[in-house]
């Protein structure tokens, strides 16, 4: 029974695996692609917004912050676009495109966290 429960879970872990790096349709990945970038263009448009709003008022400190979220937020939309569009791929290319992203984005999470004040 012990075993049966073993090759059974065994299994269902090499489904998941192989199963999470299956591409996706065209018209999914098109679509999520879509999803992705109308919801970075909002959160990065908020982030304008609070820079603009504030410019010439705040501090040098505040409008620092205020420049940082603007890069996080642009970072964070380009990453999620960028994963999106990952899915169109499989195995070890799809593996190899999220990687790539990962690195942009904590490239330039560094960046931003480099210029933000102190």
């Amino acid at each position: 029974m012990q075993s049966r429960k073993l090759i059974l879970s065994v299994l269902a872990g090499a489904l998941l695996v192989v199963g999470c790096n299956r591409a996706e349709s065209p018209q999914q990945v098109r679509e999520d692609v879509a999803d992705a970038s109308q919801e970075a263009t909002e959160q990065t448009s908020e982030a304008r917004e609070d820079l603009a709003a504030n410019y010439g008022e705040s501090s040098p400190e505040q409008a620092g912050t205020n420049e940082y979220d603007l890069a996080i937020a642009e970072a964070e939309g380009n990453h999620k676009v960028a994963i999106e569009a990952c899915e169109a791929l499989s195995g070890t290319e799809q593996e190899a495109c999220k990687e790539r992203a990962d690195t942009e984005l904590a490239v330039a999470k560094e960046r931003a966290e480099s210029q933000k004040p102190r």
